[in-house]
C-alpha cells in the first residue's frame, strides 16, 4: 500500500480516535467483553464502559475544552496593526466544503471555512491587503469535486463582490496548503503573509507555512473561550464536544507531523 492510499484513510482514522467516536469505542469494547466473559473480566468491562462514558461527558464540557486548549496547544493572540503592516497579502487557509448545499444548489464552504474567509475579508479591507486562499480537495473526498479555492472564489464574489488575487487548489491537507501556496505566491514575489485560520489550528499551520519558506504573521480567529455561565460550561454541550474534538485532533497532528 503506497502513501497516497494510506493518507486516503487519514480522515477516517482521525474520526475514530477523537471524540465522540474514541470514547464510544471504549464503551463498545467494554460492552463486548461483558457479553461473553467470566466474573473476573466483567470488572474490566465495567471499568471500560465507565471510562468511556465519563470521558465523553468530560470532553463535552466547555470548561474542559478551554483547559485542553491552554495545556495542549501553543497560544496565539489576535494580530495587531503593527505586525500586519509587514504582510504582503492576507492568506486564508481553507477549512473544508460541503459537497452539496440544496439552498445554494451546489458546493459551499463549511461554517469554519466561511468564518475564516469572513475574517480574511475584514483584514483585507482594514489594511488594504490583497486576499489569497489555500484549499484543494481533502483526502477521502471525491477527486473530481470542485476545489475549495474555487468555492471560495464564488463565495467571495457573491457575498462581498471581491476577487482573490491568487489561490492554490491542489492541496489535500495543511502541509500541502503551505507547499503549494509557496509555489504559487513566491513566483509573484510574495513570501510575507498574514495567515488566517482558527486559533486552535494556527500552531500546526504556522509551522507548516514557515517550513515551506514563508515569513508568517499569525492572524488567528475563532478562539476557544468560556461563556458567561460557569455552570453551563461545566455541563456537556455540543460546543464543548466540538471544541475538544478540534483541540485533540490538532494536538495529535502536531505530534505526528
Amino acid at each position: 500500500m503506497d502513501l497516497s492510499s494510506i493518507l486516503f484513510f487519514k480522515p477516517i482514522l482521525t474520526t475514530l480516535i477523537v471524540p465522540p467516536a474514541g470514547p464510544l469505542l471504549v464503551v463498545l469494547l467494554g460492552w463486548l467483553i461483558s457479553l461473553k466473559s467470566r466474573q473476573q473480566r466483567r470488572r474490566i468491562a465495567q471499568a471500560l464502559i465507565f471510562t468511556g462514558a465519563a470521558g465523553l461527558w468530560i470532553l463535552s464540557c466547555q470548561v474542559t475544552s478551554v483547559w485542553l486548549s491552554k495545556v495542549l496547544l501553543p497560544q496565539f493572540t489576535p494580530v495587531n496593526a503593527e505586525a500586519i503592516k509587514n504582510a504582503q497579502v492576507v492568506l486564508v487557509l481553507g477549512g473544508g466544503t460541503d459537497s452539496y448545499s440544496p439552498e445554494y444548489n451546489g458546493p459551499e464552504l463549511t461554517a469554519p471555512a466561511y468564518e475564516r474567509l469572513r475574517y480574511g475579508v475584514h483584514l483585507s479591507k482594514s489594511f488594504g491587503l490583497p486576499l489569497t486562499y489555500a484549499g484543494g480537495v481533502a483526502w477521502g473526498a471525491d477527486a473530481n469535486a470542485l476545489s475549495e479555492a474555487e468555492v471560495a472564489k464564488k463565495t467571495l464574489k457573491r457575498d462581498w463582490n471581491l476577487e482573490l488575487m491568487l489561490s492554490e487548489g491542489r492541496s489535500k491537507d495543511t502541509r500541502q496548503n503551505a507547499i503549494y501556496s509557496y509555489s504559487v505566491l513566491s513566483k509573484a514575489g510574495i513570501t510575507k503573509v498574514a495567515l488566517v485560520t482558527h486559533a486552535w489550528h494556527m500552531p500546526r499551520a504556522a509551522r507548516n507555512f514557515r517550513e515551506a519558506g514563508f515569513e508568517v504573521i499569525p492572524a488567528p480567529m475563532g478562539f476557544i473561550t468560556s461563556s458567561e455561565s460557569k455552570i453551563l460550561d461545566a455541563l456537556p454541550s455540543e460546543t464543548g464536544l466540538r471544541d475538544s474534538r478540534w483541540i485533540i485532533k490538532e494536538w495529535l497532528g502536531l505530534l505526528i507531523t
